[in-house]
């Protein structure tokens, strides 16, 4: 029988607000950072190397979501059977419709109201609501796009996880960097020959962010602390991140290639290193840390309603302070009247670790 999660969830708060936890900073930092690019960033007003794209932000999210997931999988809070999968599609969609849906709702009222026409029809539902389309294209609040290659990750992930992931194994493992370098190859071949683009916003071509998050996950499976691992992990990926934010904006050409892609998975591969190196019972909560533990919680919301305001309200582009202020309040109140109630109907098969 599953846990109930409302005590499992507690506790692991509890925990979080006494330990670090150097990926909910990271998701943090992230969300703020494509508020920022969307408001500034993208005018270029700030020096290149640490003027974080957006699209580095989001593809940074993808491969913390590989590793969570497959963290589930892997530390057998999910099993490959039917009852375990169906409670890990229910807390995915726990996880992301509420507030998507809400904010949906938001998006088509005030749209309403603002234009006197209706934003979407009868037929736009499926692919609005409920991500079926390829290319990802969202109408009522643009950002949503991201959301909408997450649902698909999800159908995805235990298929990706019972070949390559379920058994402790250097041979399954070196299968898996295989299948990311095909990933990495057809994707270039699909732009070279088809037309893609390396901006794309579907499955396929960002699928090779959330695999290797998976495959971060199962290499620390064995970690054990080491301080001098967390620096060089650390160290490593903040420069891999000032060159890739270099080359965005000095040569974009580079960016947007294989070597791009590589670069960031490069950065999510170390920032999981460093993340599963420390030793977080020793780390002692400090104010600084709880701030930005703080917008690691709220980091979904900050980033979902960033972008209805920017829709809506265009002109708030130009106050980049009030529109990180409103995202934050908005998200903070979303997150406690739609999110955390939403997670207490989580089934568990395991404390949360």
């Amino acid at each position: 029988m599953p846990y109930d999660c409302t005590k499992i969830i507690k506790k692991e708060s509890k925990v979080r607000h006494k330990t670090m936890d150097l990926l909910l900073i990271i998701r943090g930092l992230a969300a703020l950072s494509v508020v920022v690019w969307h408001a500034e960033g993208y005018r270029g007003n700030f020096p290149s190397v640490v003027n974080i794209p957006g699209r580095t932000a989001v593809w940074l999210f993808f491969g913390i979501s590989g590793y969570v997931i497959s963290y589930g999988f892997i530390h057998k809070r999910y099993r490959l059977n039917l009852f375990d999968l169906r409670d890990f599609y229910v807390n995915r969609f726990l996880r992301i419709y509420p507030l998507f849906l809400t904010l949906s709702a938001l998006c088509w009222v005030t749209g309403l109201i603002f234009t006197g026409s209706n934003p979407i029809g009868l037929k736009d539902l499926p692919g609005q609501l409920f991500a079926l389309q390829f290319n990802q294209n969202y109408i009522l609040c643009g950002v949503f796009w991201t959301l909408g290659i997450e649902i698909h990750f999800y159908l995805l992930a235990p298929l990706l996880v019972t070949p390559f992931f379920n058994k402790k194994s250097l041979t399954a493992l070196l299968f898996a960097f295989i299948l990311y370098v095909i990933m990495v190859c057809g994707y270039r071949y699909a732009v070279i020959h088809f037309g893609w683009s390396f901006d794309g916003r579907n499955i396929i071509s960002n699928l090779p962010h959330f695999f290797i998050g998976m495959i971060a996950c199962r290499i620390v499976s064995t970690f054990k602390p080491n301080v001098l691992r967390v620096i060089v992990s650390i160290m490593g990926a903040c420069i891999l991140l000032g060159y890739t934010n270099w080359l965005y904006h000095n040569d974009p050409s580079l960016f947007w290639s294989v070597r791009g892609i590589l670069l960031v998975d490069s950065i999510i591969l170390l920032f999981i290193f460093a993340h599963a190196s420390c030793e977080w019972g020793r780390f002692k909560s400090h104010p600084i840390y709880n701030v930005f533990a703080f917008f690691g919680t709220l980091s979904y919301g900050i980033y979902a309603q960033h972008g209805y305001l920017l829709n809506y309200f265009p002109k708030i582009i130009d106050h980049v302070i009030v529109l990180i202020v409103f995202s934050i309040f908005m998200a903070y109140v979303s997150y406690r009247l739609i999110e955390l109630p939403a997670l207490k109907l989580k089934r568990c098969h395991s404390p949360i670790v």
